[in-house]
């Protein structure tokens, strides 16, 4: 089996649940060493430094990481306190924009939209170059709205009068004529054969 093949066998018994996390890392650590291609130690790594490296070389390569300020400083906290901070105040200003925008939008709506049971605002009249003179449309219009006069007659007598009337009034007194005609006209049949009955009663009793 090659390097690549153990390492897949230990990830397979690692993922089954075969072995720990720690056992996956120190059987890693010895497949590779088994190879030769094992990943060298922390203190190794260190003394092999000292044995190359002069003082000087340590301050170059160290003095900024150690300038650098550590996440669980208290500097370190509070940079990352007003980090988060910050953030939360530009998401509330966000926020508070959007809904400025939103209630600004609806208000312009609610102006433009009408309440219910109330009239719209009529626009005001545009400006009329030619002064006070009514416009040639309007003056045909109300022209137009006059109405022919006809003579008509009374409905209760059926005689002509000097009133004039436009002509729906006057066919609705001829009509009201016509009605009152035929109601006198059936008052004096009914009057006729009330007195015509009455006769024949006598006559009938004398005989």
């Amino acid at each position: 089996m090659t390097m690549k093949e153990e390492l897949a066998a230990l990830k397979k018994k690692r993922d089954a649940g075969d072995i720990t996390a720690f056992k996956f890392r120190k059987g890693t650590r010895d497949i590779k060493k088994k190879y030769g291609k094992a990943t060298p130690s922390t203190a190794s790594k260190v003394m092999k430094y000292i044995s190359t490296k002069g003082p000087m070389d340590a301050v170059r390569d160290f003095a900024p990481k150690l300038l650098e300020i550590s996440p669980r400083s208290a500097k370190g906290v509070a940079a990352k306190k007003a980090t988060a901070a910050a953030k939360k105040k530009a998401a509330e200003q966000t926020a508070s924009s959007d809904r400025q925008l939103i209630k600004k939008a609806r208000d312009e709506k609610a102006k433009q939209t009408p309440r219910a049971g109330t009239t719209p605002k009529r626009a005001a009249p545009k400006f009329n170059p030619s002064g006070l003179k009514v416009p040639a449309k309007k003056k045909a219009k109300a022209a137009a709205k006059k109405e022919k006069l006809y003579d008509t007659i009374n409905p209760k007598t059926g005689k002509l009068t000097n009133k004039k009337v436009s002509a729906k009034q006057h066919l609705k007194n001829i009509d009201m004529n016509k009605a009152r005609i035929k109601k006198e006209a059936k008052e004096n049949i009914d009057r006729n054969l009330k007195i015509a009955t009455k006769s024949s009663m006598k006559k009938k009793k004398r005989g």
